[in-house]
């Protein structure tokens, strides 16, 4: 069984296995899901990424608790998404 995090983390992909054998960076590509399910995730991601003050990193972050609230919910519901697409090979959990 492959364990498999979505993560918010700046200038990284949004999917990230802590498993030992395998540890690092997944691309959401290589993965056995849906195409539409790729996108959300993508799109996610960069709103996200879009969030990144390149000039003074220690400012990143929403502009809103809410912002970042919504966003927050979407991630779990994509983890949950990604989870019923991969099925029993696979554990996803989201990591705010």
């Amino acid at each position: 069984m492959i364990k498999l995090n979505l993560v918010r983390e700046y200038l990284a992909g949004p999917i990230f296995c802590p498993d030992i054998d395998r540890m690092g960076h997944v691309d959401i590509d290589d993965l056995p899901i849906s195409q539409k399910l790729r996108v959300r995730v993508g799109k996610w991601d960069s709103v996200y990424q879009a969030t990144f003050n390149s000039d003074y990193p220690p400012e990143s972050g929403f502009s809103t608790a809410e912002a970042e609230l919504q966003h927050v919910a979407e991630g779990q519901q994509l983890a949950i998404m990604m989870q019923q697409e991969l099925e029993s090979g696979y554990i996803v959990e989201y990591c705010p």
